[in-house]
């Protein structure tokens, strides 16, 4: 592992950007949001499945993450 710190990604999102999504859906704007935030909800199921529970010390839902064989009771 590195000892040098994370770089900081530009979160910044470009008009251009915004203009793209509500294009794909035809400028209908709930459904653009609908999409995106069930994208951020799969993101984040994907990112509990995959970190280790001692680690984060089950800062997220227990239900969320798939229990191990060791965890089964």
């Amino acid at each position: 592992m590195s000892s040098e710190p994370l770089e900081k990604t530009d979160l910044e999102v470009s008009e251009q950007e915004i203009d793209d999504v509500l294009a794909e859906f035809d400028g209908d704007a709930r459904a653009a949001i609908r999409a995106l935030l069930h994208d951020q909800a799969e993101l984040i199921r994907d990112a509990q499945q995959a970190v280790s529970r001692g680690f984060i010390r089950g800062a997220f839902s227990a239900g969320a993450r798939r229990l191990d064989v060791e965890d089964e009771v």
